[in-house]
């Protein structure tokens, strides 16, 4: 996948040599850690490189500031999201409908640590913390919004197409405010029914004709 970064949050030079793969891997994950314990506006680029154990010629030799490190993190996490999508997507048969689309994106997006944790979600704001960063969410939030259109189009009940953008961009903040969920509770003693409440929610969401039935008002 090609995409255009500003030079500001561009990866200052990509580690060729082993140790070097290994060093950047761990300044990801050291991150990656650090969201999952709090905001990112706590994080500095010291306070990451003493928590690797790394020193801060080590981390600007790959990195020139945190939000290149997000970038980075952001980018991989975006191409780990739509590979499960297309995966679970590409798994449902012609017969498939809409509680089986549901069942593969939870399948795929709600369980796996490593693209729905706590740190992944403290990233995702953290793309708002400059302009560029916002930029490239918008860019890449698009991808996630095509699939999910096609998850949409894969069992046959399209809503009008003059409705379609919109109904769209709602299944997708719905999906995300649900996955973010998922994160939240994995140690939840509760967490069977947050699963449950989430895929009521996503059928809900995912049928348009229900959605535009009018609301039955009280005592009619």
């Amino acid at each position: 996948m090609t995409e255009t970064t500003d030079s500001a949050i561009a990866p200052r030079k990509k580690a060729k040599q082993r140790r070097s793969r290994e060093r950047v891997e761990h300044i990801l994950d050291t991150v990656l850690t650090m969201l999952s314990e709090g905001p990112a506006d706590k994080l500095t680029t010291n306070g990451i490189a003493q928590r690797a154990n790394v020193s801060i010629g080590s981390l600007y030799q790959f990195f020139p500031n945190k939000e290149a490190i997000f970038y980075e993190l952001f980018q991989r996490w975006l191409e780990q999201t739509l590979a499960s999508l297309d995966h679970a997507y590409n798994s449902l048969g012609p017969g498939s409908d809409k509680n089986d689309c549901v069942e593969a994106i939870l399948e795929a997006l709600g369980g796996p640590t490593s693209i729905n944790s706590t740190g992944h979600w403290q990233l995702r704001r953290a793309m708002g913390s400059s302009r560029k960063l916002a930029e490239l969410e918008e860019h890449h939030l698009g991808q996630i919004f095509q699939r999910i259109m096609a998850f949409q189009s894969k069992f046959g009940t399209l809503p009008p197409p003059e409705k379609q953008r919109d109904l769209a961009l709602l299944q997708n903040q719905i999906c995300i405010a649900c996955l973010q969920v998922l994160a939240l509770t994995k140690t939840s003693p509760n967490r069977e029914s947050v699963l449950n409440w989430c895929r009521h929610t996503l059928l809900l969401v995912f049928d348009h004709q229900m959605l535009d039935r009018p609301l039955v008002e009280e005592g009619s």
